[in-house]
């Protein structure tokens, strides 16, 4: 009799193992298995494609093909331009263009948008200078040259011309000037990019110049040239007086 108790109580405690064993079988695959409740990504298909093409756009900047900094060319006047320059008062009431002071790189400059009848065509830049010497305009101006031209290549055209006394020359009665023409020029179409320096400096510099300031203009101009457009005629040509009445 109690060798047959001894086996039923054996094959009890095996089979409450075996379900043991199973149980926890189960637990472990129910933890491994993914939840579920979790919020999927937004299928693609539900996307608005023009509104992220738009987004990608908009973080693009505009290349010259397009416009000048972002403002695209043909942008009528009194159009917004966003940029960090600060803009100056237009005192010329009648004008619709639109000027901005600040730096650029290493230069203080003055920048002009200018809007003919297609809108907007050209930006002009000024450069501020209070150099007195041909040689050293002429430094800044190769600079920006080379600035340029790691940009867009090397210019289509080039013009250089100088002339003038040399530094060994002093006549107060006869004062002479040094001049400086330097003008380089790149195509990128369809828009045109031209450096341009224009001085004629007293040499050497007296405290009583016969003729009062300087002469130099050191620009940078980008335009297009399919917006220079302008339906305003050709003015009539005048009658002048004769240049004995004048004189």
């Amino acid at each position: 009799m109690r060798p047959i108790l001894s086996t039923f109580l054996f094959i009890t405690y095996l089979f409450s193992q075996e379900n043991n064993t199973q149980q926890d079988s189960v637990l472990q695959s129910a933890e491994m298995e993914p939840d579920t409740t979790t919020e999927m990504p937004t299928p693609m298909s539900n996307v608005d494609p023009d509104e992220s093409v738009n987004q990608v756009l908009t973080s693009v900047p505009l290349g010259l093909d397009s416009g000048y900094k972002g403002f695209a060319w043909g942008s009528p006047s009194g159009s917004t331009i966003s940029t960090i320059f600060a803009p100056m008062v237009n005192l010329d009431t009648a004008s619709t263009n639109q000027s901005f002071t600040g730096t650029l790189g290493l230069d203080s400059v003055k920048v002009k948008y200018s809007f003919a009848d297609s809108g907007f065509w050209k930006a002009e830049i000024d450069f501020i200078i209070d150099e007195n010497e041909v040689e050293h305009l002429i430094s800044i101006f190769r600079r920006l040259e080379k600035n340029i031209s790691q940009v867009y290549g090397a210019p289509k055209s080039t013009k250089q011309q100088e002339s003038g006394p040399s530094n060994a020359y002093s006549d107060i009665f006869d004062q002479k000037y040094a001049t400086a023409f330097y003008r380089s020029k790149w195509t990128i179409t369809p828009a045109v990019v031209e450096l341009y320096l224009n001085a004629s400096i007293l040499q050497p510099l007296t405290d009583l110049p016969v003729f009062s300031d300087n002469h130099k203009v050191l620009k940078l101009v980008y335009y297009n040239p399919d917006y220079m457009h302008s339906s305003k005629p050709t003015p009539e040509p005048e009658d002048l007086p004769s240049i004995f009445d004048i004189y």
